[in-house]
């Protein structure tokens, strides 16, 4: 016999009793009619609970067994069945039973399989997506919008929140209530503002689903950040390019039209003029390598880098390079780094820009007074950049004459000067913070400038840690 538990013995004992009672019944009427004697009761009773007994704990002990095997199913659908050697009915019970569990488990895999597929899908498209119910909860996603909103923006977990929750622009909310309310198609277009600035278009088509919790609507994000980025850039290239190219463009051409005519045969005015001329030329030349440079950087600014970096060979290659006209200026550049300083996420590329632009600027315009410029990088203190993460600071320090605080705030707009003829002197173009400011920001970091008269200026370049 199977080994049974207390509550098992007591619902066989329930079982065997139940179809005792009603031949006790007939027994005990026979008793007092006195068509039956009391001892032959007695017998005849205890004969038959035997039966009853024998008959369950032969026959229904095995239903449950079985019994037990269906409810441990419930917790462990892999769970163990029950050696029944009694019934052969109850054999075959548990051989449809079995039979039905792995027909269970095997719609069960193909259901997980066809949804990991579908999931597979759906976290290959670029765009972010959501799938909604019919009360507007999020019951799906794909990459792309766990990327956006979950690590980009740091929104925590998307799936069972409303859609108000994640994207609160009206126009989309509106057009999600009319597709699970009217079934109706829709477009929307809508800004996030940030870290970085980025514009969608949210298509959002109905789904044929009548279970509550099912999927009932379709948001997909369109994202039209570098289309908008592309437009503004060409209308900002025009406009910048042509006021600032103005300038150089008329002496290049004032001075080609005296050659061609009163200084023809002029070898002193030719001597005269064509260094000056070159020089503009180079002006115009860096103008526009600068503006290209930035409207590169601008139209991936919504993008992160992703790569860990190690900063401080890329700084030391700057060095290398200004060192000339470090000394032309009669300075030195030290370069102070923590040890064991982690690595930056970061692009290569991009920091060698910011440091060469933050170095030159240094030397040109804190560096006449023969002091070292020093530069500096080190973790960060925390809570530095809240809400991004630990940071690196890579501080340049010049000790010039220092920025006038209320142009603090405006130097990192494109073609601010503080002196414009000194600027133009020196062959600034007025881009150069703007382009540092720009590549901090496509960083996730931050720029932060500290100056003050008569003891020079600090820029301090603040980058996320990797890891």
């Amino acid at each position: 016999m199977a080994p049974t538990t207390f509550a098992s013995f007591s619902r066989l004992a329930a079982w065997a009793l139940g179809p005792c009672v009603p031949a006790w019944a007939v027994l005990l009427i026979l008793a007092l009619t006195e068509r039956l004697s009391w001892t032959a009761t007695l017998v005849s009773g205890a004969a038959v609970f035997v039966m009853m007994t024998v008959l369950v704990l032969t026959r229904l002990a095995d239903f449950d067994l079985l019994i037990d095997y269906a409810e441990r199913m419930l917790a462990d659908p892999d769970a163990p069945a029950p050696q029944l050697q009694r019934s052969a009915t109850v054999r075959r019970l548990l051989a449809a039973i079995t039979a039905l569990r792995k027909l269970w488990t095997e719609r069960r895999d193909e259901a997980g399989a066809l949804a990991k597929s579908r999931q597979n899908i759906l976290d290959s498209l670029p765009d972010p997506l959501f799938i909604l119910d019919h009360r507007r909860r999020i019951v799906s996603t794909n990459g792309a919008a766990r990327e956006l909103f979950e690590m980009e923006r740091a929104v925590g977990p998307l799936v069972g929140r409303d859609l108000a929750g994640i994207i609160r622009d009206p126009k989309v909310l509106e057009a999600a209530d009319g597709a699970l309310g009217q079934s109706k198609k829709s477009e929307a277009e809508f800004t996030l503002p940030s870290p970085v600035e980025r514009t969608f278009i949210a298509a959002v088509v109905p789904l044929s689903s009548s279970a509550q919790d099912g999927p009932a609507a379709l948001v997909l994000l369109h994202d039209q950040t570098d289309r908008l980025k592309m437009d503004q850039m060409r209308a900002d290239f025009v406009a910048n390019a042509s006021h600032e190219l103005r300038t150089p463009l008329a002496s290049v051409l004032g001075f080609i039209e005296t050659l061609l005519g009163p200084a023809k045969d002029d070898e002193k005015a030719r001597n005269d003029f064509l260094p000056i001329m070159l020089t503009q030329a180079e002006r115009m030349k860096r103008l526009i390598d600068d503006l290209l440079s930035l409207s590169r950087i601008e139209l991936h600014e919504h993008t992160r880098p992703t790569e860990a970096v190690d900063v401080i060979p890329t700084l030391r290659n700057v060095v290398e390079l200004i060192e000339k006209q470090a000394a032309d200026n009669k300075v030195a550049i030290t370069v102070k780094a923590a040890p064991d300083l982690p690595r930056a996420i970061a692009d290569a590329n991009e920091l060698y820009q910011v440091f060469f632009n933050l170095l030159s600027n240094a030397v040109k315009y804190g560096g006449d007074k023969g002091v070292d410029i020093e530069v500096a990088a080190s973790p960060s203190r925390p809570n530095m950049m809240p809400g991004r993460g630990p940071s690196l600071r890579i501080a340049v320090r010049d000790y010039g004459e220092g920025i006038p605080r209320e142009h603090l705030a405006r130097l990192t707009e494109r073609f601010y000067r503080v002196d414009n003829a000194r600027s133009r002197q020196l062959g600034g173009t007025g881009l150069g913070l703007a382009i540092v400011k720009h590549i901090t920001i496509r960083h996730r970091g931050a720029l932060i400038i500290d100056s003050e008269i008569g003891k020079g200026s600090t820029f301090a370049v603040y980058l996320p840690i990797a890891g």
